[in-house]
Order: structure tokens, then sequence, then C-alpha cells
């Protein structure tokens, strides 16, 4: 096995974590009432947790926080801020179209950690530095958050649209 290939893909997805949890951040700011808003504040809290173990995961493989693991952290913080400018149906304020937007986002990166930790259960099986990792409770968390976030998209569409 490739520790470097395997430290580059894991970097990638901090990356992605963290613009993710940067966007669920902002669509609570925006919807914190009710029961969307108590789950984007649950997920803002898992996803730093994640952040926290992949981090632990990535230290335990003999990487570290170098230079170009934080220009990628930080480009993914910038594109997340940058995602705000996207033209919308109100120009200058949040719309439900936006909230389906960010809602899709937040579904896609779920799938993105779904199978990271998937993968990461494959490499742990040959390898000892990971053993003691629970990784499928990460998975299951992330399916959690999957489909939490497409019930949430679903009835987010609905209302941009219209639809009943």
């Amino acid at each position: 096995m490739s520790d470097k290939r395997l430290l580059i893909y894991l970097d990638d997805h901090l990356a992605l974590m963290v613009g993710e949890r940067e966007l669920a951040a902002r669509c609570h700011r925006s919807n914190q009432e009710g029961r969307l808003g108590d789950f984007l504040k649950n997920l803002e809290q898992e996803l730093a947790d994640q952040e926290r173990i992949l981090k632990d995961v990535i230290h335990k493989l003999g990487g570290k926080e170098g230079l170009e693991s934080m220009a990628k952290q930080g480009a993914a913080w910038f594109a997340e801020k940058l995602g705000r400018f996207k033209l919308n149906d109100a120009w200058l304020q949040y719309s439900s179209l936006s909230r389906l937007v960010e809602l899709e986002t937040l579904a896609a990166a779920a799938q993105e950690r779904v199978a990271l930790w998937e993968n990461l259960m494959d490499v742990a099986e040959g390898d000892r530095r990971l053993a003691k990792l629970d990784l499928a409770a990460r998975r299951d968390e992330s399916k959690k958050h999957l489909r939490g976030l497409n019930g949430r998209r679903r009835k987010a569409a609905a209302e941009a649209f219209g639809a009943k």
C-alpha cells in the first residue's frame, strides 16, 4: 500500500470536509429556527468531530499538516465563501433557492464522506495503525447525514419551486 497516495487522498477529503463544515455553518446561520436549524447545528458539530478524527488518521499514518494541506483547506474555505455570490432569484438576500442549493451541496459532500469512511475501513483491514478506530461508526453517521439532508433537500425543492 502506498502511504503517500493514501495521505494525498485523505488530505483532499480533509479539505472537502473543511468546506462542507463551513457551508453547514452558513446554512445554519440562515436557517436557525425549527427542525432544519436543529439538524444543521448538529451536522456542523458532527462534521467538526469527523474532521478531527480524519486529522488523527492522517497523523497515525505519518502525515503532517504542511503547506500543501493548509493550501487545500484554505482553497476549500475560499470556495465556500465564493459560493455565496451565486446568482439566484434574490441577489442580496437568502432565498428558498439558496437553501436548496446548499442542501444539495451538503448531500453530495455527505455521499463523499460515506465513500471516504468505507474506503478507510477497507484500508484498516490490513493496517494495524487504524485498527482501533471505529470507522464504521463514522460511515454510519455520514449515511445518517445523507438521509437527513436528502429529505430536507426534497422539502426545500418543493418550497423553492412551489410544488406540493
